[in-house]
Order: structure tokens, then C-alpha cells, then sequence
């Protein structure tokens, strides 16, 4: 054997090894990922909103999902894509105060989370997202604005599938997303950094970014203690389409389904889903504050 094929030999033996062990390193941090958690107790119903408690399959799992329509004639919809660690039922008070905005909503269980079967793998999830598009758009064909928001890890769902969405939404909210899938294993501690190069990126949601071509809000806060906000500026950074970053001070991860939190992190989302433009965003706040309801759903 001459030396440049035994060179050859030894390169792709190395490159084999090489795809063998990112291959492993990926199936071990998979299994690691996702922290699903029972379905609670909790409905909109109980906080006096009226719902639907649907099921809907995705390949041969039966998934879960909530949906609440608001009375309001043409109303925007939005379908959420929720965080690691969540069921549909940590989101029944976001529902509520969406409802209460004039805001039609569906959220839904990944395989594995909550009450749906199956077990959560990247490619179960890409799955799941594309099979709660096809039932959300079903059930708000009368709304006069579909949106898409991602949360932490449902960003990177959404962003995934994003490009084979059709029609496309008319709007797209990123919520305490990271930059990267690699990166967010280091950051919580699933990975060691210098080992994190064999990981395949296989969520770069800073590429995807560049792809998306509806408008894009983007909400992080400066005191995010699971990912950073400059995380958010990245991801801001890589949008070509018409966008806006907003970054609040003082609020956890967890603030967008922490009740006392709600109306800081949703007031711009809000605005975002009432006006359809990222340049008008209303930050003065929410429609219906706490200490004075009206009833906005009234046609």
C-alpha cells in the first residue's frame, strides 16, 4: 500500500470515528435534553375561561393541546410552542390573559410532556410542531392574524420548522430563546464546553434566524439565570426580516408563565399581536390590567 493511500485510509478511518462519536455524543445529550413532567390539574376553565381540550396525533403519538377562542370577531391567534420542564397546564393563566386581550390561542404538548405519548427526540418534536400548525390552523380560520411564539425551547421547534410552514405566519415571537442547542447544553450544564464541539448543532437557531421572512419580536430579559440575553442580541442580529428586540430588567426565565410577572413580559407581545407591526408595539402595557376588567372580548 503506497503512503497516500494508507494516508487515505487513516483519514477516513479517523472521520468514521470522528461520525461515530458526535453520533453517540448526540443520542447520549438527547436522552439527557428533555425534562417532561405530568400534566397538572390546572385548565382555563378553572380560571374561568372556556376551552377545548383537544387530542391530535403526530405519526402514530397522540399529543395534547388547549385551545381558547376569544369572542372577539377576527381576533389575532397565536400558537405557542412551550418550554422544557412545562405542560399545557403551566400556560392556563397565559391563556386566560390572551383571552382576555382579545386573543384566540392554542398550546400543546410535545410527545412525552404532559399527558401525550411517546417519547421526546428532536425529531418527535419537529414532528409535533408541524402537526400542531396543521390542527391550529384548522381550528382559527377566521383569524385575522396567525403568530407563532416560541418559548425557550420551543423557539428552536419553531425556528426548525418554521420554513415548511404554509401559509406562512404574520408574525413570529422568539421568548427567552438561546442563540444555539450546543450552547444551551453548556449553559445548563449538560455538556462540558471543551467536549461540546463533537455535539452536532442540530438547533442553530442563529442560522435559522436568517431564514425567517415574517416580522419577529424578540423578548429576553437582562436577568434570565437559566440563558443569557446576549444570547437575544445574537438572534437579533442574524434577522433580515423587519424586527425588534426587547429586553426587560428584573424578570426570571420563568416569567412569561409567572402570574405576578405576566403583564411586564406580555405587554409588548401584545401590542405586537394588536397591530401586527413591530414598530408599534404599545409598550404602554396591557389592554385589561388587574385592578380594572373590562370585558375587550365583546364583538
Amino acid at each position: 500500500m503506497t503512503r497516500i493511500r494508507l494516508f487515505l485510509v487513516i483519514l477516513i478511518g479517523l472521520a468514521l470515528l470522528v461520525s461515530v462519536g458526535r453520533y453517540s455524543v448526540f443520542l447520549l445529550v438527547e436522552r439527557q435534553a428533555f425534562t417532561t413532567t405530568p400534566r397538572g390539574t390546572l385548565t382555563p376553565e378553572k380560571l374561568g375561561v372556556p376551552s377545548q381540550q383537544i387530542v391530535f396525533h403526530s405519526g402514530d403519538r397522540a399529543l395534547h393541546g388547549s385551545y381558547v377562542q376569544t369572542p372577539r370577531l377576527g381576533a389575532a391567534a397565536v400558537l405557542i410552542f412551550h418550554g422544557d420542564e412545562e405542560s399545557i397546564a403551566d400556560w392556563a393563566y397565559v391563556q386566560k390573559l390572551l383571552y382576555e386581550n382579545g386573543v384566540s390561542s392554542f398550546v400543546f404538548d410535545y410527545s412525552g410532556y404532559g399527558s401525550s405519548t411517546g417519547a421526546p427526540t428532536v425529531r418527535h418534536l419537529d414532528q409535533d410542531g408541524l402537526s400542531a400548525h396543521q390542527r391550529f390552523m384548522a381550528l382559527t380560520p377566521q383569524a385575522r392574524r396567525h403568530y407563532l411564539l416560541g418559548f425557550s425551547l420551543g423557539a428552536a421547534v419553531l425556528l426548525d420548522i418554521l420554513p415548511d410552514l404554509h401559509p406562512a405566519p404574520n408574525g413570529v415571537v422568539i421568548a427567552s430563546g438561546f442563540a444555539s442547542a450546543r450552547e444551551a447544553t453548556i449553559a445548563v450544564g449538560l455538556m462540558p464546553k471543551w467536549l461540546a464541539w463533537l455535539l452536532p448543532d442540530v438547533w442553530d437557531n442563529e442560522s435559522r434566524m436568517r431564514l425567517v421572512q415574517s416580522p419577529v419580536l424578540i423578548v429576553h430579559s437582562r436577568a434570565d439565570e437559566v440563558l443569557d440575553w446576549h444570547q437575544a442580541v445574537r438572534l437579533s442580529k442574524a434577522v433580515t426580516s423587519p424586527h425588534r428586540l426587547v429586553m426587560l430588567d428584573a424578570l426570571t426565565h420563568d416569567a412569561a408563565i409567572t402570574p405576578q410577572d405576566q403583564d411586564r413580559y406580555w405587554g409588548p407581545i401584545l401590542g405586537f399581536f394588536h397591530s401586527g407591526d413591530v414598530a408599534d408595539i404599545g409598550m404602554a402595557g396591557l389592554m385589561m390590567s388587574k385592578q380594572k376588567k373590562q370585558d375587550v372580548n365583546q364583538p
